[in-house]
């Protein structure tokens, strides 16, 4: 039985409507409005809404066909997310916009970063697009459905750290074979963990793991936000690349259940032909003086050319993942000298997925 109802609010009606017959339909009650100061309303006097659906741009409404005779509300989305999180830091909010595709009009890395910048918002779970909800209706509101159902979601969002995990692609024959073979529910990811479990040594489950890595059509790179189950390709790093060799690498020991730390020999460098030697960790760089502390004090580089070639790779990968908003880059990874490795400080992990056809 729902114990909750959620807040929907967006200037356009019919938006709004979509929003409730979907929720309604899967039995939640829904408390809608296309005024953002009734929404803060809701949202602070009425204890049994636990989520809430906000629109990023707000328009005073009815509003105008003609964008230049469009006026803005007082409050727009961010400040509605701002005003409820200091009043109800237990409300989950989904930001829903069309914005991010508006805005970058067809550039991938300004989309990612507008997208990036709304899911930072204290108390934001997840970013819905409105694109994607026109595209597959069905799939979008089956991800929101999941989201809502979810037990035991933080209420403090702002301290869990997202996934990054390693996806393993197969055909969709292939993938349901697995699923069925495993009694897995039918969903667009599968975790690999309970397929490991049919090895009962490290061996055996490495030879599992090692397998499905070979037989896999494609690899990449999934980023899986707080409180949320919708995975993001990160487009940006590629199978060839030495920032997925380090986090396959870290992933692969997670589902082993192995130290999850990577050294210098578990990482295959190729120096680049035209700089082999190349320093690219800036002079006052804190990783470089969190490397090189000891217990008798502090060993700078100084001015040598000659770094680790992991550790330039791990401050690559760190200025990477930082960039898709799964945290600072100074405090993405933590280097263990008593194991001369570095240890990631957020989530890992690897899924099958299935290749859509081409």
């Amino acid at each position: 039985m729902i114990d909750f109802s959620i807040l929907v609010l967006d200037d356009d009606e019919l938006w709004v409507a979509l929003h409730e017959r979907r929720l309604e339909q899967a039995g939640f009650i829904c408390h809608s409005t296309q005024d953002a100061k009734e929404a803060i309303k809701i949202a602070k006097t009425n204890p049994t809404v636990k989520f809430a659906l906000i629109d990023e741009i707000l328009y005073v409404t009815p509003t105008s066909e003609t964008e230049e005779q469009r006026e803005l509300q007082q409050w727009q989305g961010t400040g509605v997310i701002r005003e409820i999180c200091a009043q109800r830091s237990d409300i989950q909010i989904i930001v829903v916009t069309a914005a991010p595709v508006f805005l970058s009009d067809g550039d991938n890395q300004l989309f990612r970063r507008e997208t990036a910048k709304l899911r930072r918002q204290k108390g934001v779970i997840d970013v819905i697009h409105k694109s994607d909800i026109k595209e597959d209706p069905d799939g979008s509101y089956d991800w929101l459905i999941n989201l809502l159902n979810q037990p035991n979601v933080s209420a403090n969002t702002s301290v869990v750290t997202p996934k990054v995990l390693i996806g393993l692609g197969f055909t969709s024959d292939e993938r349901q074979a697995m699923a069925e073979q495993m009694n897995m529910p039918k969903k667009q990811y599968l975790s690999i963990a309970p397929l490991l479990e049919k090895g009962k040594s490290e061996k055996a489950k490495l030879k599992i793991l090692d397998n499905f890595w070979e037989r896999a059509k494609e690899k990449s790179v999934l980023l899986e936000m707080p409180g949320s189950k919708k995975l993001d390709p990160l487009s940006g790093i590629k199978a060839e690349s030495s920032a997925f060799q380090i986090l396959a690498c870290l992933a692969k020991k997670t589902e082993l259940q192995t130290p999850v730390i990577i050294c210098e020999q578990d990482y295959k460098c190729s120096p680049r032909k035209s700089k082999p030697q190349v320093d690219d960790i800036p002079e006052h760089d804190p990783s470089s003086v969190r490397d090189y502390t000891y217990e008798n004090g502090v060993q700078f580089e100084g001015g040598t050319s000659k770094n680790s070639p992991l550790k330039v790779a791990i401050h690559r990968l760190s200025r990477q993942l930082s960039k898709f908003n799964v945290g600072p880059a100074g405090k993405l990874f933590m280097y263990k000298p008593e194991d001369k490795g570095y240890h990631p400080c957020f989530e890992l992990g690897i899924v099958l997925y299935t290749i859509k056809n081409r």
